[in-house]
């Protein structure tokens, strides 16, 4: 590890919270090795370290850009909470303010902390520097439709379409947002040009089942997932679709089910749990409901959701 490195290392840092301050300022080669340096680490998996030493830069050289978004990807690394991601990446945008491309990231990074409306300034911005590029709009119709602005996300969502009209994640993005408008046929019909332009992507047939289960569409987001949920290495994105789709089309049990399977995976919270108990209760399996609900009680699930499910259940006799 380059001397500078070790010397910014060796400065006092506390992790993800730390809030940097400026101390000696490195000259341009030096914070650029310093860069380098923190590169390696990341590529190495040493994400803690890669932290420490970036927060210590950071502190040492505030003002700069790359620097900036030098902590935000080491912050990302070390799995801080999305918060401290995305005040980093803002700062970088900051410092940045001719980059689309930290501007669209300090967006999404936004995006990720429930900061929608940071999110769309962000976003803005970035189109407004590369108009010509769909994934700018694509971003904007995710953080309109979030703060209840459909119109405009359609609108969004349709320029990235006339810029990208074969790109799967464009008209996904399309049908997404002619949901939200409860354009239900044209919204399948978008989803399923999605499914069409790349089939054999798991993660997408998930997005384009979910979209055609909000489009009133519970049988056809059915036969799109089936097949992948029904694997043994089943992602749980999959799995919790397929349930889902199950439910909208009147197939409770099947559904519990297939909450139960998630609710059997390694440190599995108490949702799958709830979700199962609530399905069996609209299956008027009773007794299986409140076994459901008393594991998800052992699994830490709050008084108020297990209450929400209690109160759908029929009063237990009274002990004579």
């Amino acid at each position: 590890m380059p001397c500078l490195l070790l010397l910014l290392s060796a400065m006092v840092s506390h992790g993800c919270g730390e809030e940097p301050t400026a101390d000696h300022a490195p000259s341009a080669a030096q914070t650029l090795r310093a860069l380098e340096s923190i590169e390696h680490l990341l590529d190495a998996g040493k994400n803690a370290e890669a932290l420490r030493a970036a927060e210590s830069l950071q502190r040492a050289q505030p003002l700069d850009a790359l620097t900036a978004e030098m902590l935000a990807r080491a912050r990302m690394a070390a799995h801080c909470e999305p918060a401290l991601v995305a005040d980093a990446y803002a700062r970088a945008a900051e410092l940045a303010p001719a980059s689309p491309g930290l501007a669209s990231v300090a967006g999404i990074t936004a995006a990720a902390a429930q900061r929608w409306p940071e999110a769309l300034q962000y976003q803005l911005h970035a189109a407004q520097l590369q108009p010509g590029n769909p994934q700018h709009a694509l971003q904007l119709a995710a953080a309109y439709r979030a703060l209840g602005q459909p119109h405009d996300a359609l609108l969004a969502s349709q320029r990235a379409v006339a810029l990208a009209p074969l790109d799967a994640s464009v008209q996904l993005s399309l049908a997404q947002s002619l949901v939200a408008l409860d354009a239900f046929p044209h919204a399948r019909a978008a989803a399923l040009r999605a499914f069409t332009s790349n089939p054999r992507d798991a993660a997408l047939r998930v997005a384009v089942a979910n979209v055609l289960r909000e489009a009133q569409g519970a049988t056809e987001a059915i036969n799109m997932i089936q097949l992948d949920a029904a694997r043994t290495d089943a992602a749980p994105a999959a799995i919790e679709s397929l349930a889902r789709a199950q439910e909208s089309a009147g197939l409770p049990a099947l559904a519990a089910e297939n909450w139960q399977r998630l609710a059997g995976a390694p440190l599995a919270s108490s949702q799958p749990c709830l979700e199962a108990a609530r399905c069996l209760v609209l299956d008027s399996q009773h007794d299986a409901a409140r076994e459901w609900l008393a594991r998800a009680r052992e699994r830490g699930a709050s008084s108020a959701s297990i209450a929400m499910i209690e109160k759908l259940l029929p009063a237990l006799p009274s002990p004579k």
